[in-house]
Order: structure tokens, then sequence, then C-alpha cells
């Protein structure tokens, strides 16, 4: 662990507007050092952190009129976790004489490691270009291991696919490669797998995503008279957009609980503003303990099966004034960008 030092002010320091994108990525290594001044202001600066070298900061920008993310510039952190991304986030054009820089917002993506990388943290897309390139733009992030027992139990899965149409002998299995299902129903064999990774995209309240990995459907008689291997297939996929949904709701709630439990003096009501409004929460990478099987319909089965590590990151807003942001743009933003990942 680094020496601790002051925070520099919330939104940085300012320099004439066009000199590029800069700021500094720090690992926290003290969270009660660094978070008890945010919650309880006047105690004084935060503390309990330092820079975080060799990471990639990458900008992702999107038009009011076309929300449609467009990848930008990148640089790595320095030994004192500077970064500075010279190339302008490029300005989606839609129509003449709009998509001008007034109307672009774009958002950080930062990450470790070689390709496919470690998400480690992601802001919102509140920024404006004008706003950025005239503010400091520091994050702060808290890697935070998730302990095994805290994990996704067998039986939360089960609960979260209850209405997906799954036949009602689905057996699941967890393994490193993700879950595996396999059932039958009136003649139809359903096989298939599904991939959990981190979410990236800038929906904050999207934690994991859900993919179908493989399938082997086969149709027999009777069931070919009323449906076919397309059809199973669509509402497959339906259900796990459904369960996607589900499960993130799952994971907040979670986390949430979790981190409630270690700081027992904060309210309920403080730690929802926490989550809901002052930092990002992404997951490093997915783990599955150990490799387990079990009956669809046993949502009591307490086994975990779903692991993995997060990072806290602060600010969720990089914007120096993100309440000056349409709250009703936002929130149309995100529904938009949902599927896309980053």
């Amino acid at each position: 662990m680094g020496e601790a030092q002051p925070a520099p002010g919330r939104w940085g320091q300012t320099w004439p507007y066009g000199s590029g994108l800069a700021g500094h990525i720090y690992q926290i290594t003290d969270a009660q050092a660094f978070f008890e001044p945010i919650l309880f202001p006047g105690q004084g600066e935060p503390q309990g952190y330092q820079p975080w070298a060799g990471l990639e900061v990458r900008t992702w920008s999107v038009n009011d009129l076309l929300p449609i993310p467009f990848p930008g510039g990148s640089a790595q952190t320095g030994s004192d976790g500077s970064f500075n991304i010279t190339q302008t986030p490029p300005y989606p054009v839609v129509g003449a004489g709009v998509g001008q820089a007034a109307d672009i917002r774009f958002g950080l993506v930062v990450s470790e490691g070689s390709f496919p990388y470690r998400p480690l943290y992601r802001s919102d897309l509140s920024l404006t270009v004008a706003a950025a390139e005239a503010t400091e733009l520091n994050v702060w992030i808290l890697p935070e291991p998730i302990d095994p027992k805290d994990g996704i139990s067998a039986g939360q899965v089960s609960k979260v696919l209850q209405g997906s149409g799954l036949p009602g002998n689905t057996e699941i299995t967890a393994s490193a490669s993700g879950l595996a299902f396999s059932g039958s129903d009136s003649g139809a064999d359903i096989k298939f797998g599904i991939s959990i990774t981190p979410d990236t995209s800038f929906v904050l309240t999207t934690f994991l995503d859900l993919q179908l990995s493989s399938w082997n459907i086969h149709v027999g008689w009777p069931a070919d008279w009323c449906t076919n291997a397309d059809d199973i297939l669509a509402e497959i996929v339906q259900g796990l957009q459904n369960a996607g949904t589900s499960m993130n709701a799952s994971v907040l709630t979670k986390i949430k609980s979790v981190f409630e439990t270690e700081e027992p003096l904060l309210p309920t009501s403080m730690v929802n503003t926490f989550f809901d409004s002052d930092v990002s929460v992404t997951f490093r990478d997915i783990t599955y303990p150990d490799p387990h099987t079990w009956k669809l319909t046993n949502s009591k089965d307490a086994t975990v099966v779903i692991g993995g590590d997060l990072c806290i990151g602060y600010p969720r807003h990089l914007s120096s004034d993100p309440s000056s942001q349409p709250v009703n743009a936002l929130l149309r933003l995100s529904r938009t960008l949902r599927p896309v990942q980053v």
C-alpha cells in the first residue's frame, strides 16, 4: 500500500479548452479512509489511495440524436496514474448541421491486462466534450473480491429462470464454461449453453450479460405438430433477456446487502444512494467455484455456482455538474444503449 495522500478537488483542476482529455486513475487502498469523508462531509479530504499505472483508459462517445456508441481515443496510465487522451471523441453526424460538439455525450472505460482485458470502471454518459476538456478526469477504483459464500446460488438461478418456459425436467450444470441446460418435453429435446460475462456498457444498473453460447434442439412427434426448433430457440432467447434483467436486479440487491453487513453503521437509505448515485460497479471477472448440477425446479439449492470479483468506481458521473443534465434524456439514452457491449 502506498502512503495516503490528500485528494484533489472532486472535479479536479481546469485548463484551456481543446487541450485534450486528461486525468488520473487511482487505486483505493483504504476504503474507510477514502469513502467516510464522502459519505459524511466535514471530516476532511478522502485519504488512502495510490496511483494505478499501466491501465487502459478509453473514451466512447454518443450523439444525443443517434444513440450508437463510437470508440474514441485511448491512453495508458503512467507511474503517477496520469493519462492524456489527445484524440478528441468523434462527433457522429446525423444530417446536415447536426452532430456538433454540443450534441455529444461520452464516458470512460478503464481496463487492465491485455485483450480481452479485465474491466475495472465505467462512467455514465453525462459528460459533454467541452466540460471534459475543461475538467481533470480523476477516477478512484476499489477492487473488491466477493467472498465465495456471497456468490449466486443454484437456487437463485432457478428463481431467476422461473416463467422462462423451459421444460419442468430441465437440469442445469454450472462449470468453467458457464451454464448448460438440458431438458425435454413432448418429444422436444433441448440442450443449450449460456455464457455469463461482466457488462461493460454505460447502463450502470446492468452488471452481468447472459448470452446464448451453444444450442442443440431436436423437435420430434408430437411436439412437431405445434412448434419447431426456430420457435423454441426464439423462446429461449426471450427468456434469456428476461432472466438477464432479473439477475442484474438480484446482483445489485446482493451487493447492497453485503455492503450493509460490512458497514453496519450506514443506514439502508445511505447505502442505496451510494450505489445508485455516487459510484459505479463493474465486475472484474466471473468465476464458477465448483461444477454443480441441479434441477431447474430446485429453488432452495444453496450451493454457490457463480462468483467473481468486482470494482467500485468513484465518481459515477464524470460531469462537473451532472445535475444540469436532463434526467429524461439520460434515461432514454440508457434504455437504447442496453444491448451495446464495449
